[in-house]
């Protein structure tokens, strides 16, 4: 906890994914959400300011992380040690550069601070003591909360699980599931009564609603939280009768785990609590079937806790991601492995990829000839086909002095065109209005502007000279594509800088100098090889095009 405290509590900007859960392999549904979406904004924020920091972990706890112990007959430190590496791995090999991974069973001073977290709401009376109803499997002997029970959702009648619904985001309390099933034995749930700490969210009615009306969140999130207004804010578990998970450090409870959401809550602010009380810094990236406990619980509890906490500024959401029609999903093993897909596909053709057709605001389904089309096909030809012509062009011009030492009205104007594209690129990879699949089509705009306007001055009749002045305006929006590109296919990226000759990482300019990259002509011949490599990387998916297309 100490170095994730000290790494962020000078940041200005805190992008914060969900702890991943350590019981089965990350799978493209995972990357396609929250952990891409918030590496890119912290890579595009960093450049702006040198102290942003992206804020991930494991979710150790989670009854899923047991659940999937008991299934391969091994204990849940097991399964948690085993997964937790290969989701580290895995995200590492997808390009996540995540500054602060809190990792729950490896810190004692992280399992001090939440069982202090809940201790200290509990004297205040913001955790109180209830006579609940829960289901309980007799044949199991075991309390089906979460993961251990299935059922149908109260509010929308889909099958879900415990504590909250895939479908509506809505929270339930597992007794009031129907037909609630263990997912062990599938022997149907007894409903019996227990004594567990809650934490009442009604009596902070008046400050949540204050709070979604000046938090940027999406329409549907908006919603979500209005209905669960409407009908009257729950009362959410802080503690279960289990094995698995921190003890509850509270008198009458000690043998009660700490429910992994309020865990979740407690573990954010311990991994930077002075980021937490300036406002407007922290941007919360989530799936929406989570939506609910980070928009409603967590700032809650937050704010209990310590009245100088923010909430986040934003929450930026996805939906589901879809393959063959149903939702990727771990638990059930509907997916494509991530590390599998690592093993043919470039992570940034990945990357490129899910940003422009990721479940953003809506579900996607994902399937590999659609893959090939939007990449191999048509992103990927027209960005090497301008790569190419433009490499020719610079040779042409090779050594030809430019005509004149100003800019003409018509170059001024295409210079001022491509720089608003990438002004337009900062406001869609900003907080407000997070926008990964229009942050692509304007980078896609930027190379249609650009062969556009290298391909006029290819077949004017100014001459070489008049051509050289063209081309130099060419490289330039190509150093600036390359700026743009960089949070999102940050190798590929890199091999354009590296092409044009420029020095360093092009993730290190800082993006206030974006307006003054003047090129060198002479250099641009390396550019035919960023071309080639980028043509081979799209053929490498042609394997599981194939395969995609007959399984």
């Amino acid at each position: 906890m100490n170095e994730a405290a000290e790494m962020t509590a000078s940041a200005s900007w805190l992008a914060i994914a969900p702890p991943p859960t350590p019981n089965g392999d990350l799978h493209l549904g995972h990357l396609s959400g929250p952990y891409l979406a918030a590496d890119i904004f912290a890579r595009h924020q960093r450049r702006k300011d040198g102290s942003a920091r992206y804020l991930c972990g494991l979710d150790d706890h989670q009854t899923y992380t047991a659940l999937q112990g008991i299934r391969e007959g091994r204990t849940a430190d097991q399964i948690a040690d085993h997964f937790g590496a290969r989701i580290e791995a895995a995200l590492d090999r997808s390009g996540i550069s995540i500054d602060v991974m809190v990792r729950p069973r490896a810190s004692a001073e992280y399992t001090t601070f939440v069982q202090e977290f809940v201790r200290v709401l509990h004297e205040r009376g913001q955790i109180v003591a209830r006579e609940r109803a829960l289901p309980f499997c007799a044949g199991c002997e075991r309390w089906c909360y979460e993961a251990y029970v299935s059922g149908g959702c109260p509010h929308c009648g889909v099958a879900t699980g415990g504590n909250g619904c895939e479908g509506c985001g809505r929270p339930n309390q597992c007794a009031d599931l129907t037909d609630p099933a263990c997912t062990v034995c599938a022997a149907r749930g007894e409903i019996r009564s227990v004594r567990q700490l809650v934490f009442p969210l009604e009596p902070h009615r008046d400050m949540l609603t204050a709070y979604w009306a000046e938090t940027a969140m999406s329409p549907h999130v908006v919603r979500l939280c209005q209905d669960a207004a409407r009908t009257g804010l729950p009362e959410l578990a802080v503690t279960y009768p289990g094995d698995w998970g921190i003890r509850a450090a509270v008198p009458g409870f000690a043998e009660q785990r700490i429910y992994v959401w309020a865990e979740m809550a407690a573990g954010y602010l311990a991994a930077g609590p002075d980021v937490w009380r300036r406002s407007g810094h922290v941007v919360q990236f989530s799936g929406f079937d989570n939506a609910f406990f980070y928009a409603a619980f967590f700032p809650a509890l937050m704010t209990a806790f310590d009245a100088a906490v923010t909430p986040p500024a934003a929450f930026v959401t996805n939906e589901f991601y879809q393959l063959d029609g149903l939702k990727f999903s771990t638990s059930r093993r509907h997916a494509i492995w991530l590390s599998e897909v690592l093993d043919e596909v470039p992570a940034d053709l990945l990357r490129l990829y899910l940003a422009a057709e990721g479940p953003a605001v809506s579900e996607a389904n994902f399937t590999w000839p659609r893959f090939d089309l939007h990449i191999r096909q048509l992103l990927l030809p027209r960005w090497t086909q301008w790569w190419d012509e433009l490499t020719r062009r610079a040779a042409t011009t090779a050594g030809v002095p430019p005509r004149r030492a100003g800019l003409t009205a018509g170059q001024r104007r295409f210079r001022s065109r491509i720089h608003r594209l990438a002004d337009e690129v900062d406001q869609a990879l900003g907080a407000a209005e997070f926008s990964t699949r229009r942050a692509v089509d304007l980078l896609d705009l930027v190379v249609r502007e650009a062969a556009e306007y290298g391909a006029a001055h290819d077949t004017s009749r100014a001459g070489a000279d008049g051509l050289a002045e063209a081309v130099g305006l060419e490289l330039e929006a190509a150093a600036v594509f390359a700026l743009c590109l960089s949070p999102i296919a940050p190798a590929t990226a890199q091999r354009i800088w590296t092409a044009l000759d420029r020095p360093g990482h092009v993730h290190e300019v800082p993006w206030a100098d974006r307006d003054a990259l003047p090129m060198d002509r002479s250099a641009v011949v390396a550019l035919d090889h960023v071309g080639k490599a980028l043509q081979a990387d799209g053929y490498q998916t042609e394997e599981m095009v194939t395969r995609g297309a007959t399984d």
